[in-house]
Parts: C-alpha cells; structure tokens; sequence
C-alpha cells in the first residue's frame, strides 16, 4: 500500500496575516469503514456521506487458500492521498526560546492540486496490485465479486463531484516544535547538566533530529539504538532529551505524532545508516520519526533569522487510534523565523451580546 509523503496542518477559521515561506510535502490519511464518518466535512462534504458509506461499508477480508499459509487482507483500508503545498508557513520562537513551525492549507485546495490533473496523482486507488483497486462494474455491496474495490470507487466519486471536493474550506495544520537547549531544560532533574544557552553555530547541518512526542523509555533497541516508547511502566523522558513534538489537527481531530521509531524495523532505524547516505547535499528522505535540520539561524544572530528542513513523521488519532487513525508525512520547509507575532491577524471572534440578546428574547 503506498505510504505518506505529508506535510502537517489543521481546521481552524482561515488565518490572515503575514506568511514567512513555504511547505511541500504530500500526506496520507488511513481510511477505513471504522473512522470515515468521522471525516464528514474535513475529507469530504456531508452531502456526498451516502457515497463515501457505500464505498467502505460490507467489505470482508480477502483470503487466501486454508492452508496457504497466507495472511487475510482487508479490503475496507486505504491511504487516502492529499497534496500539502502552501506559502502559509510561519516560525516563531517562543517564550521558552524554542522553534515552533506551522503550516496551514485549506483542504479544498489540496483537493484543487489533485483536480488540476484529473485526479492522476490518485491513480494508484485504481491499480490492481492493491485489494482496494479491484475493477468491477459498481460499488453497492450486492454486487458481489463484481463489486469494484473501495479506491476506485472514491476515484470515481472524486471525478464526478469534482467542484464539491474543492469547494471545502477547512484549515489542515501541521504544528512542529523544535526543542532548542535552553533555561526550560534544566527544570528537569534528568536534565542538570544540559546546555543554559543556544546558538544555531553549536550545531553542524543537516542535524537530524527525534520526534519523540509524549515519550517515555528509553527501550534498547538491536544495534545499540535507543527509541522511546509510551507505556505507562517506563518514566517520562527528561526534557533536554525531547528533540521535537509534532501534531496534525484536521477540524476537532488532534493527531500526535508517534515516538520515534515506532513501527519500524531496528535493522533500518539507525541514525549511523542515515548518515551515511547523506552526503550534505543530498540526503535521502529522514527515516520515520525524524526531522532533519538543513539550515539554522535564529533571530539576532547573523544573517537572516531562517530555518529549512525536512521531516517523516508518524501520527496517530488521539480519539479514533482504534478506528485506523493514522496519518504518515514526509515534507519540507523553509520559513524565516521570527520572535513575535506582530502582522499577525487572528480569527475574529468578537460576538454582538447585544444582538444575541435581541434574537433570545
């Protein structure tokens, strides 16, 4: 099945206001009959909720012979595709003198990317090496074996209700917070003998970094490595040793990125092999659950106050995780960093008391 390539983002009323640079990344949502009504309005309008039941709905597992030795598959799962490409990028530094990187993009112009090439780049929801892109002559479940898989027939209803799909106007966000040494470290007991100041000269670029949100450990891993898991048995990981928190929001949905080599194979989860493939110039993609800092210069230091990187994080739903609620990125960013949020402009949520006392009466 093919895996992510995202950049992170949120709903929110659109955001005006100064943007300092750009974010390109592509992502993909984990979809399934258990959590697609929950994407109702966010991936997809409520009018076209009939469609998107009946595409997911009554799909049992595909099998192999008894006695194959083969593993079932289901059929009701995909990763549902959206393109992240915006100049609505801004950094700032924050009151505890970290990096805070955001990105917004209004899901009906990820769809509008997708629509500009006849749905193309979605291709794959058709291909026949999948389960979920099987041929058939419909998708109402009393088709049977004729029943066409699940991704063409999204394909479909993405082609025929075109203006529907890019009319959405909610606000995808991608929060990425980088943890720069500094006085917050060393509230942390584990933390005595941490740096009490920063400069972007103490470190040389790329710099990889891990994204270890809420993480606890740490567990060995083969190799020598460390990751950080999230039982409850294992204490909380000290502040200076917390590189990065990630989060995706897509309307009321928060998703919290995994730690750090969660789901991935030990053998191919070492910083050592990553770096020997990144020759400077041109690294290959961060392993999963990384952020790889290109370029750092912060505010008052010389030279503009930027930063560039990239990332390949995964994430996981905080009220649907049961449900398949995953989200896989891999992205890229460039943004001047600045350390207030003047130019600015909010939501305007001012409400007219007067005026809702008139209707209430």
């Amino acid at each position: 099945m093919p895996r992510a390539f995202l950049a992170v983002l949120a709903l929110l009323p659109a955001l005006g206001g100064c943007f300092w640079g750009e974010s390109e990344a592509h992502l993909f949502f984990q979809v399934s009959d258990a959590n697609q009504a929950l994407y109702a309005d966010l991936l997809f309008p409520s009018d076209r909720a009939g469609a998107w039941t009946q595409a997911f709905e009554a799909r049992a597992p595909l099998c192999g012979e008894p006695g194959d030795g083969s593993e079932c598959q289901r059929t009701d799962l995909v990763d549902l595709k959206l393109v992240h490409r915006t100049s609505k990028v801004r950094g700032l530094l924050t009151q505890k003198g970290d990096l805070q990187i955001t990105s917004h993009l209004d899901v009906g112009d990820a769809y509008a990317e997708l629509s500009e090439d006849d749905w193309d780049s979605l291709s794959y929801l058709a291909s026949p090496d999948y389960v979920y892109g099987v041929a058939g002559s419909g998708c109402t479940s009393d088709l049977g074996d004729d029943r066409a898989g699940v991704g063409n027939c999204l394909l479909d209803e993405y082609r025929e209700n075109t203006q529907a799909y890019t009319a959405l106007g909610e606000d995808l966000r991608l929060i990425v917070l980088i943890n720069l040494p500094g006085e917050d470290d060393i509230r942390s007991t584990g933390c005595d003998e941490a740096p009490r100041s920063f400069a972007s000269t103490d470190w040389q670029y790329p710099r990889t970094l891990f994204v270890n949100y809420n993480a606890r450990g740490p567990i060995m891993l083969a190799g020598g490595q460390y990751a950080y898991g999230d039982s409850e048995e294992l204490l909380p990981l000290p502040q200076c040793e917390i590189e990065v928190f990630a989060e995706v929001q897509l309307g009321t949905e928060d998703f919290h990125a995994d730690w750090y080599g969660q789901g991935a194979d030990p053998e191919d989860f070492t910083l050592d092999r990553y770096n020997e493939l990144c020759d400077n110039t041109d690294c290959p993609d961060p392993i999963l659950g990384t952020l790889v800092l290109e370029e750092l210069t912060l505010p008052g230091e010389e030279g503009d106050a930027r930063v560039r990187g990239r990332y390949h994080i995964s994430f996981t739903s905080g009220s649907f995780a049961a449900r398949d609620g995953k989200v896989v990125v891999i992205g890229e960013f460039e943004t001047e960093i600045r350390r207030d949020r003047s130019g600015l402009d909010e939501p305007d949520r001012q409400l007219d008391l007067e005026e809702d006392d008139e209707e209430g009466v």
